[in-house]
């Protein structure tokens, strides 16, 4: 038994050494993003194969990843793997027919924030969703999540604020007066909602960014976000966890998108965090804390049963660092 234990820890990644790797160096940054990015490219066509559709934790946000290190002149490799539309199991007319009916909008607000940093165009599907989405919003002005799969899928903030973000991506001029109203609703909603967990602070913060929210607002969002970091420079999903990539990831990615420079003392802090957990293949490991809700299937990411969350994790991380990194300037020659 001892010796298949040892087997086993063998074969799981293992973090890199704190000595390898620093905040202020950009080929360190560069080089872990793009190890991050090839171990998600891996298991997205698994997870199409064997899941038979596009999923927050396998495509989205690792195409959202992909997209981020492109923009910044890192290798990315080729297309993080995705059913296309005509193969979705909501193609436009049933978006449309669903719309108003409640419940969907999570993972719509995912798909969108992945099209955007694609900068794939408006389709008519799409314009199906931003109907959706609409139609879709509480009479208090949030969106709400269906559903209870945390982190990914369980709060309000996480949906309000993708959708605030899908819809501002995507809103035809046409509609943009329709939109700025839902939109103006769900700022009413964010300035007097009070998020708990560093999820909901996260998303609460990008939420008043994408939202346009007072500068006040998003800056006392900012703190009370900032407060959350731990002694070891990373956050945790819940005050009882330790540290792990999701929450790190996703909070310094809110921060970076509403202000904070990567300079900064807890920017750097986090981002050392991230370099010196990272396992050798470029993964982070985030234990799950969701009830299963669907039968469990390996796509080809390490971590066994955490390996859905952890690709999660690891898409936030990468996304963190990649933001860590000056964009690439073209010349004009």
């Amino acid at each position: 038994m001892l010796r298949k234990g040892i087997a086993v820890l063998m074969l799981l990644p293992v973090a890199l050494p704190a000595a390898e790797a620093r905040a202020e160096d950009p080929a360190a940054l560069r080089a872990a993003v793009q190890k991050a990015i090839a171990v998600l490219l891996k298991q997205s066509p698994q997870f199409v194969k064997r899941g038979g559709c596009n999923s927050c934790h396998a495509q989205f946000l690792p195409a959202v990843a992909q997209a981020l290190a492109r923009a910044r002149g890192i290798p990315a490799g080729a297309d993080i793997v995705q059913l296309p539309p005509e193969a979705s199991e909501m193609p436009s007319d049933r978006v449309y027919e669903m719309a108003g009916v409640g419940g969907g909008a999570n993972s719509m607000g995912y798909l969108l924030f992945a099209e955007a940093a694609l900068k794939k165009p408006a389709d008519e599907r799409i314009q199906a969703i931003v109907h959706f989405l609409r139609a879709s919003q509480a009479t208090d002005g949030r969106w709400q999540t269906v559903g209870n799969r945390p982190p990914l899928t369980y709060d309000d903030f996480t949906t309000t604020a993708l959708t605030i973000y899908a819809l501002q991506a995507y809103t035809p001029e046409s509609q943009r007066a329709e939109t700025d109203k839902s939109v103006g609703r769900s700022l009413s909603w964010l300035l007097e909602a009070t998020p708990q967990s560093t999820v909901e602070r996260a998303f609460h913060l990008a939420g008043l960014g994408w939202a346009k929210g007072p500068r006040a607002a998003i800056d006392k969002a900012a703190r009370g976000l900032l407060a959350e970091q731990h002694p070891d420079g990373g956050w945790s999903q819940l005050p009882a966890m330790s540290s792990d990539a999701y929450a790190t990831g996703l909070a310094l990615y809110a921060l970076r998108q509403n202000g904070q420079v990567t300079t900064s003392e807890p920017y750097r802090r986090g981002i050392q965090y991230l370099l010196q957990t990272q396992a050798s293949d470029g993964s982070w490991h985030v234990k799950t804390r969701s009830l299963p809700v669907q039968p469990y299937f390996d796509s080809g990411f390490p971590y066994g049963d955490d390996q859905w969350i952890s690709a999660a994790g690891t898409s936030w991380a990468a996304m963190a660092l990649a933001l860590a990194v000056e964009p690439v300037k073209l010349s004009r020659r």
